[in-house]
């Protein structure tokens, strides 16, 4: 057994007390580790070497302990071990530990206090295990049950759609050409053939917006090709130019820390200039309307944040209906409610999603993680 650590005079008896049952940790690739807080030495068995990747001449501390969790975890680690070593708090969980060699893996952690015959805390012992295979395939899961769960919304909302919008249009339709032939003067039957008009408008519209969410998952299929944000903004810009400078809008973008992705081009489009025509169109009545975009990576997935400081919007009153087909929260006589619909869904439909944060008379700001 390896215990590498500095002098100690009960070395050998913390060997055989601590680290007992090597076959058994051999088997199961149970790492396990020992600190003692009289000394505050650190003891590792050597499968904690091994799913370190640390070299054998390694000596683990208290400090250098913590540096083998995930940047993201490491103040949730620090806790554990001082409620442990102050409280008596054991502990077991999943945790995302990193290497020596700097690779990430998703641990369970187990820890509790060790106690002498005086019922006196000489210590803190734990043991650890690689789970990543199974934590990817959880994640994995989740995703398809995710995909499986923005589908079925899709269906809803175009049964939805068919149910109720087309039903109501058609019924319409019906009553009018009924009307027409109730109808005697000519001037009666041209004033009927206008409701006509925006009866069969409305009703092209609806199947419109049927073909687009009958379409996402078709097209999510397609070939993703490296698409840079710089070239689809200026298309998108180019495309609402007049919307732009009628409202005087300032947009300010910053692709430095992310140029491009491999995405869908005609979605990254959609995307852009869904979110970028809504900032515009609800901007606030007594300021400009001042947008800014940003592109990065966090924890190696693309991002990008979309800022405006429009009217907002109050998302504890409508915060669970934001992404919802003819969802509409403002008075805007063009607002639809079918824009954020389709653009959550094709966002997801390439196993991506969308969040925002939003204040009344501030502005709101929509993040989709690619």
């Amino acid at each position: 057994m390896n215990n590498r650590s500095g002098n100690s005079p009960d070395k050998a008896d913390l060997a055989d007390k601590f680290f007992y049952l090597k076959e058994t940790a051999e088997l199961t690739k149970t790492g396990s580790w020992y600190i003692d807080t009289r000394t505050f030495e650190a003891y590792w068995n050597d499968i904690t070497y091994e799913i370190l990747e640390a070299p054998l001449d390694f000596v683990p501390t208290v400090e250098t302990g913590l540096s083998h969790y995930a940047e993201e975890h490491r103040d949730y680690a620090s806790k554990l071990f001082f409620d442990c070593y102050k409280k008596g708090k054991e502990f077991d969980v999943e945790i995302k530990m990193v290497t020596e060699k700097g690779n990430e893996f998703w641990a369970r952690a187990i820890g509790k206090p060790v106690l002498n015959s005086d019922n006196e805390q000489i210590g803190v012992q734990g043991v650890f295990q690689n789970i990543d295979d199974i934590k990817q395939k959880e994640f994995a899961l989740q995703n398809s049950v995710e995909t499986i769960t923005s589908q079925n919304s899709r269906l809803l909302n175009f049964a939805y759609i068919v149910s109720h919008n087309l039903r109501s249009q058609t019924s319409n339709l019906q009553l009018i050409v009924q009307l027409l032939d109730n109808l005697n003067t000519v001037e009666e039957k041209m004033e009927m053939l206008g409701n006509i008009k925006g009866v069969s408008d409305s009703l092209n519209k609806t199947i419109e917006h049927l073909n687009e969410v009958a379409t996402i998952q078709t097209n999510s299929k397609q070939e993703k090709r490296v698409v840079r944000f710089e070239d689809t903004y200026l298309l998108v810009a180019t495309s609402i130019q007049q919307i732009i400078a009628n409202q005087k809008a300032e947009i300010t973008t910053d692709f430095s820390d992310l140029d491009s992705i491999n995405y869908v081009p005609a979605y990254m489009e959609s995307i852009m200039l869904n979110l970028l025509t809504n900032a515009v169109k609800y901007k606030h009545p007594d300021r400009k309307p001042i947008i800014h975009i940003k592109t990065f990576l966090q924890n190696d997935q693309p991002i990008m944040e979309i800022k405006d400081n429009g009217v907002g919007i109050d998302l504890e009153r409508y915060g669970e209906q934001i992404f919802g087909m003819y969802k509409t929260f403002h008075f805007n006589d063009d607002a639809e409610g079918v824009g954020l619909f389709i653009t959550k869904n094709q966002i997801e439909s390439l196993g991506g999603s969308i969040s925002i944060k939003s204040t009344v008379d501030v502005g709101t700001t929509f993040t989709i993680i690619f």
